[in-house]
């Protein structure tokens, strides 16, 4: 599947330029104002006298005028000629595209007239017929190819080369496996984005803004099944059951998480904890479990990973509500916009169950950045961020514990350390904010 790194910019809509006569301003102009510019031909009945005759300056009589029944039949009459005339200016080949991206079709040869009795006879489903094409390919990929083109930290790709150094899965095997994690991530993300109403996707427009919801909810689909397809490569018959698992639990995750935001549903802390491990950690699990059929070390590195699953998720939850650069790549605090009941709005919430304030601003799906900073600002007043930090810290210590124990001793750890330590700074680097009347942007 091709990755496009960069997409051409496209050229202006035909009969569009900044300089219009299209102003909604002139609709609401003193009524005559602005008659030249908006019809510039019509034609005004002229000046008469009172016996109908016209004036000139010197007030001298001219012929008659154009009697006033017939001067709008001969506005009507001269506008109909333009329009006709410019009209046939036109050619048709002036509507087509001047050039082609990977998003657009190149215009196709002109075709001899169809013949009905084909159908009769005719096989149009053989194989040396099919006219699928590498064109239409990119059309379908667009939006992945497009999201891809801005890569993000590539997080999961480090996970699986931290894990191999226990699993020592074969070279072909482990390309399979980290290619099909990577399809399934980008997807999702296109999917999530759509679900969310999402403005902005590692610092650049979302995917469906380019490309249109339809379409980009066609692709995400495509490349679940494509994903599949490039699974079938391990012929480990493990892989298939594995893949269609997580993938279950992935939606059953995200299905309640979008179900708690639209119905106002606050969860409890195991119901959190419950979707994530379906949501974030699926995707997590798939890989280590793909890993783990393909290898021959008896390692269960699936403990471990829920482990992970769970600090991703809670540290992606703290970061989007108190982290500059999450704000730079996603928005402000998008997570009050788009009304999600995530780790630390949770604390907030039950921790004063009698008070609606935070409730009623996710309520509201508030783009208001004064609104936003108040809310922040309510959760570090209720301990929510600090309760988030300890818990934080709690799971990446647990985490360790768990990476000792199944390193044995055996010096391949430190790849899972690495993971954690860059947790553990970014972490202390944003906790040590105390503006959080910023919404949780630096100074």
């Amino acid at each position: 599947m091709a990755v496009t790194s960069s997409s051409p910019v496209p050229a202006p809509l035909p009969g569009l330029s900044n300089n219009n006569n299209n102003n909604d301003d002139d609709d609401f102009a003193p009524f005559g104002t602005n008659i030249k510019n908006k019809f510039p031909s019509a034609i005004i009945p002229p000046r008469t006298s009172s016996n109908l005759n016209p004036l000139t300056s010197a007030g001298i009589p001219v012929p008659l005028a154009i009697p006033g029944s017939n001067w709008t039949t001969q506005q009507q009459a001269q506008q109909s000629r333009k329009r006709k005339a410019s009209v046939a200016q036109i050619s048709p080949t002036s509507m087509l595209p001047t050039s082609f991206s990977p998003y657009t079709m190149a215009p196709q040869p002109p075709q001899p007239p169809p013949n009905p009795d084909r159908f009769a006879t005719e096989d149009f489903f053989s194989p040396s017929r099919r006219t699928w094409s590498e064109e239409k390919e990119k059309v379908l990929t667009g939006p992945y190819d497009y999201l891809n083109g801005h890569p993000g930290k590539d997080i999961r790709s480090q996970m699986v080369k931290a894990f191999n150094a226990w699993l020592d899965v074969p070279a072909e095997s482990l390309e399979v496996i980290t290619k099909v994690i990577s399809m399934l991530h980008t997807a999702s993300l296109l999917v999530d984005d759509v679900e969310d109403n999402s403005v902005l996707r590692r610092g650049f427009p979302v995917a469906h803004s380019i490309f249109g919801i339809p379409q980009t909810i066609n692709t995400s689909n495509y490349v679940y099944f494509y994903a599949l397809q490039e699974l079938q490569k391990l012929k480990n018959p493990k892989a298939v059951s594995i893949f269609s698992e997580e993938l279950l639990n992935l939606h059953r995750g995200q299905g309640m998480d979008l179900f708690w935001r639209d119905t106002l549903t606050c969860p409890t802390e195991d119901d959190y904890l419950e979707m994530v491990s379906n949501k974030t950690g699926g995707l997590f699990r798939l890989g280590i479990k793909l890993m783990q059929a393909e290898s021959r070390s008896p390692v269960d590195c699936v403990p471990l990973v829920n482990i992970i699953g769970l600090i991703f998720q809670i540290a992606d939850d703290y970061h989007n509500l108190w982290n500059r650069e999450y704000t730079a790549n996603k928005g402000m605090c998008e997570d009050l916009t788009e009304g999600k009941f995530s780790f630390p709005v949770i604390h907030s919430i039950r921790s004063n169950p009698s008070n609606m304030q935070l409730l009623n601003i996710l309520k509201q799906k508030t783009e208001d950045e004064q609104v936003k900073r108040y809310a922040v600002a309510y959760m570090e007043s209720t301990g929510s961020f600090e309760y988030t930090r300890k818990v934080i810290k709690v799971l990446v210590d647990r985490a360790r514990k768990m990476t000792e124990e199944i390193d044995d001793g055996r010096g391949k750890s430190g790849g899972i350390h690495k993971i954690l330590d860059r947790i553990m700074l970014h972490q202390e680097d944003n906790g040590a904010q105390t503006q959080p009347e910023n919404g949780g942007k630096k100074e």
